[in-house]
């Protein structure tokens, strides 16, 4: 049996061995992640100790500018272009002397909601920051802030996104928004190149930051926006919208667009729609605004879709012009009593009748020998079963009813325009195709982009023949009929031929069925002109007008007075 002496010795040992082979552990492990950190994790560590040392900074590139032209006019003028504007701002816990400062400030804050008590207020609080008093100061108040000398103010640079023509265009346009990103119309479709590619730039410094004059450097030099020039004539644009607008407001209509384009090579010379909002101030717009109704929402066109139903009618050989037909006020398909606008029976009528009084047992006679197959093939080749491709972002697709599963009534109400769902754009592209000898056009907005190398510019698409050269000088001749004898009066030149439509489409109601009366019909009116020689087609829409019910009143005075403005611009001489 050990003795108490022994027994303390032989714990005493284990206990330092124990304690030894802690320490050798440890130390084991201290070497492992040593050897790892500097072998391993050399690169990681490397990484980290040279961003110490280096300074890095993006280095934005500049936006690229969107442009219009006049006619006869070589000079560019921006529609969207970028500007350097200044912040004002203050540090309370730097001024010293809160009323004097207040004061020299006010007359510069005119606007912007703040009250000398509530800014005198802010600048005693001693606080380390505060919001900016106000943004988008110009580099005149500026200039006019900087020499006050004011301690604790200061301006600092911002860089916006700038509309000179403000509302002109502006669902054309679209916007940039707080991040530098495009929203809406070119801006949005075209961000990417508008928006180039930002650089950077790397700079050596010292343990405070500061950079070393003969340090290292690196940087890669920012690629600028492309610039992009429109088919839009500013001219154009300008008196267009302002057509819409005071239309919209002689109607007291709750919306109002048109839309112009060369049939020939598919450039929109001028795209409006009202209410519009102002690029420079979006953030205070209605949202509902910044949405181009012109691509973006479809609707039912009504009587100017005939058109199309008679240019198919005509093509396929199932009717001329000539053809007639016995009109009683109304027909019957299945169990559905269809009617035309107009109260009473013409009795005998040509389809160029049918046209001149909008007829809608005409275009049910016509649609009906076409039937639906074929019917829906030449709404393919007039474009309506596929977007347009405009250069915009935000195009829908025509709402369409497959032909397997369409009715007999469906079909008939189909020819005049009702029950099936289109963008004015493709109502443009498609009325384009008739003045443009058959040939189906790609509507587009960009006339040319600006490289570096020099400019590429944007040639007519032709999409298809949607219908023969004999048929579209056919459907002329029957539409110049509408606005000599029909409803179309309105949208007449004196001294031109101008082919032209109505169509008053009622509006859906929200339990199915369409709502009725003055302030529920959507007025459109197409057409072109002169017939010989076509220089322009045209979609002009009014909706929701509370003085009139049908486009006669509405949509075609607005035709009419643009027309007359383009035939003027353009010095064409009149045709008859």
């Amino acid at each position: 049996m050990l003795d108490r002496a022994t027994t303390l010795q032989l714990e005493q040992r284990y206990r330092i061995g124990l304690i030894s082979t802690a320490f050798f552990i440890l130390f084991v492990m201290a070497v492992g992640r040593l050897v790892e950190r500097q072998v391993f994790e050399h690169g990681h560590f490397s990484r980290l100790a040279k961003e110490q040392h280096l300074a890095s900074q993006v280095v934005p590139a500049q936006r690229g500018k969107i442009f219009t032209e006049e006619r006869d006019n070589d000079e560019l003028y921006p529609l969207a272009t970028n500007v350097t504007l200044f912040a004002l701002t203050a540090v309370p816990s730097q001024v010293t002397r809160p009323e004097l400062v207040a004061s020299k400030l006010m007359p510069f804050l005119t606007g912007s909601g703040v009250e000398e008590s509530e800014l005198i207020a802010k600048l005693s609080s001693k606080a380390q920051y505060m919001p900016p008093l106000k943004r988008k100061i110009s580099k005149t108040e500026a200039e006019a802030i900087d020499a006050l000398d004011l301690t604790g103010v200061y301006l600092s640079q911002e860089k916006y996104r700038y509309s000179p023509e403000e509302t002109m265009a502006a669902q054309v346009l679209g916007f940039v928004n707080r991040d530098g990103v495009g929203q809406y119309g070119l801006e949005g479709y075209f961000d990417k190149e508008l928006g180039g590619t930002a650089g950077f730039l790397e700079a050596e410094q010292d343990t405070f930051g500061r950079q070393i004059a003969l340090g290292k450097r690196e940087s890669v030099n920012p690629q600028d926006g492309l610039d992009i020039v429109t088919t839009l004539d500013r001219a154009a644009q300008y008196y267009v919208d302002k057509a819409v607008r005071e239309a919209v407001e002689q109607h007291q209509a709750t919306r109002g667009m048109a839309i112009v384009m060369e049939p020939k090579t598919g450039k929109i010379i001028a795209m409006s729609a009202y209410p519009n909002f102002d690029p420079n101030n979006y953030n205070k717009e209605d949202i509902a605004s910044f949405t181009n109704p012109n691509i973006s929402q479809v609707y039912e066109p009504g009587s100017v879709f005939k058109v199309i139903t008679m240019a198919a009618g005509i093509d396929a050989g199932v009717i001329a012009p000539s053809t007639t037909y016995t009109d009683t006020g109304q027909v019957e398909v299945n169990d559905r009593t269809i009617k035309n606008s107009e109260p009473g029976a013409f009795g005998s009528q040509t389809m160029t009748q049918v046209l001149e009084k909008s007829l809608n047992t005409g275009a049910v006679f016509v649609i009906q020998k076409l039937g639906k197959y074929l019917f829906n093939k030449y709404l393919g080749q007039f474009g309506f079963t596929t977007p347009t491709g405009v250069e915009l972002e935000g195009e829908v697709a025509a709402h369409i009813k497959n032909p397997k599963g369409l009715s007999d009534v469906d079909l008939a109400t189909m020819s005049f325009g009702q029950g099936i769902a289109v963008t004015p754009v493709q109502l443009l592209a498609a009325i384009g195709a008739i003045a443009n000898d058959g040939r189906l056009l790609q509507p587009h907005i960009v006339d040319r982009i600006l490289y570096p190398s020099g400019a590429v510019s944007i040639d007519p698409t032709v999409v298809g023949q949607a219908i023969s050269p004999q048929t579209a000088q056919l459907v002329s001749a029957m539409m110049v009929g509408v606005i000599e004898n029909g409803h179309g009066k309105r949208a007449g030149v004196p001294g031109y031929w101008i082919a032209g439509k109505t169509g008053t489409a009622q509006i859906p109601g929200p339990g199915g069925g369409y709502l009725d009366g003055f302030g529920n019909t959507i007025g459109t009116f197409v057409g072109f002109g002169p017939v010989d020689n076509p220089r322009f087609v045209m979609v002009t829409r009014i909706d929701q007008p509370k003085d009139v019910q049908f486009a006669e009143s509405s949509a075609a005075p607005l035709f009419g007075r643009i027309a007359k403005f383009l035939l003027d611009y353009w010095h064409v001489p009149p045709t008859r």
